[in-house]
């Protein structure tokens, strides 16, 4: 497997021959009882840890992509990603320890041609959806929360089956914009996460 952007679509095809493999099979299988359930729902990342990651990064709702085939990745051509990867690579986060994913990981209707806002039934519902993914994850050890929708959804029960979680600012370009404070306590939060991991190994 070739790392790289998917941004192409020898890239996207790359990445869909891959969500077979064993390690990802499983969260596949997750992926699309939730898709049965709430509609569109990206892929999860088989070039991530899958099965044996030990720290679940938690965003918030799938951005926007025009992609035919989409994928909760970061290496989506989008500034959220690009910040995720600059963050992963100065954290020396091992890839195969890691899984990305959505609080909210259904694709939600635009609203006046911007991104969908989850209302309390998608909460709700997401809440209800998160432990059976906990369940599929026998090594997991640490979940960042990053944003206000992830804490809101994942905190508690994070919290209540002795995890550690670890929580910082959303990685989009507008929230970086919008607070001074949030590149510097994103990259402590993965910094921090990375230190967890080590102790913990």
């Amino acid at each position: 497997m070739t790392s790289g952007l998917l941004d192409n679509a020898a890239a996207i095809a790359e990445r869909a021959d891959a969500l077979g493999l064993p390690h990802v099979a499983p969260l596949e299988a997750y992926a699309e009882l939730l898709r049965q359930r709430h509609g569109d729902v990206p892929h999860f990342d088989p070039f991530d840890g899958g099965v044996g990651a030990r720290l679940l990064v938690l965003l918030a709702t799938p951005g926007p992509s025009t992609a035919s085939i989409r994928f909760t990745s970061r290496d989506n051509p989008t500034g959220t990603a690009r910040t995720l990867r600059r963050l992963f690579d100065a954290s020396e986060i091992d890839r195969r320890e890691t899984v990305l994913w959505n609080a909210v990981p259904w694709i939600l209707p635009r609203q006046r041609n911007r991104l969908g806002v989850p209302r309390k039934r998608d909460i709700e519902d997401a809440r209800n959806e998160l432990p059976r993914l906990l369940s599929l994850l026998p090594r997991l050890e640490v979940v960042l929360l990053l944003g206000g929708i992830a804490s809101e959804v994942a905190s508690a029960r994070i919290q209540q089956i002795g995890l550690t979680a670890l929580v910082a600012p959303h990685p989009s370009p507008t929230n970086l914009a919008a607070d001074r404070t949030a590149a510097g306590a994103l990259a402590r939060g993965f910094d921090l996460a990375a230190s967890k991991l080590c102790v913990q190994s």
